[in-house]
């Protein structure tokens, strides 16, 4: 029996709904938190219960709770980039759950604390009977990572999201990495896969692969 049967996708505690993602497979839970409206991700093998936080970016109390709440045993948190609007609820979320922080080695020196765990590209990261694999996607951050649940979603923090990719903040040189990055990380994957990004809503590797060319042409 899942241990997570009981969990119901409204949020435990008072805030932006929580989407639930059922399914053969890893299930998911996202909610958004903080000023920037940032998503928060777990991401969790239902038969054994063991799961991961994915981008811990505000109110721990929102984030422990739905923790509680799906019934998840936390074995790791994992960034998909240092900025500090991802990073915000770290500190008291690892220092909760005791267990180790993973990020990319270039971004692990932005953070607010050390990592445990220095992600590689191609890496798989066990998430009980599953695993997410590591996607290195550079241009918003050195350190960009997404995590690809096989044949689902990536969590592809803020390197793409529906109409581009993330802010480059004018830097042609890390504008044509993210280009890259996507090109080469992302749409090489099947069109249904859903892209759950960093902040805002879900798209498909399949609506936004057409809309390349147009976001070279407009540089950003």
């Amino acid at each position: 029996m899942s241990r997570s049967a009981p969990l119901e996708p409204s949020s435990v505690l008072r805030g932006d709904p929580a989407h639930l993602y059922p399914g053969e497979g890893l299930n998911a839970l996202k909610f958004a938190v903080g000023t920037f409206n940032n998503n928060v991700y777990l991401v969790w093998d239902p038969a054994s219960g063991n799961g991961v936080v994915i981008d811990p970016a505000a109110s721990p109390r929102r984030i422990l709770g739905e923790v509680a709440n799906a019934r998840i045993t936390v074995t790791a948190v994992l960034l998909t980039h240092g900025h500090s609007d991802h990073v915000g609820a770290l500190r008291a979320v690892i220092a909760e759950l005791r267990v180790p922080l993973a990020c990319h080695p270039a971004d692990a020196a932005i953070l607010p604390v050390h990592p445990d765990l220095l992600l590689q590209d191609g890496q798989q990261i066990p998430v009980g009977a599953g695993s997410l694999r590591v996607l290195h996607t550079p241009g918003h951050s050195p350190g960009g990572v997404s995590f690809l649940a096989a044949g689902r979603q990536v969590f592809s923090g803020d390197t793409l999201f529906p109409g581009g990719p993330g802010n480059t903040f004018g830097n042609a040189d890390a504008f044509r990495q993210i280009v890259n990055s996507i090109e080469r990380s992302l749409f090489t994957l099947d069109d249904h896969i859903v892209v759950c990004p960093g902040h805002g809503a879900d798209t498909t590797i399949g609506t936004q692969r057409p809309q390349l060319a147009e976001w070279i042409e407009r540089g950003w």
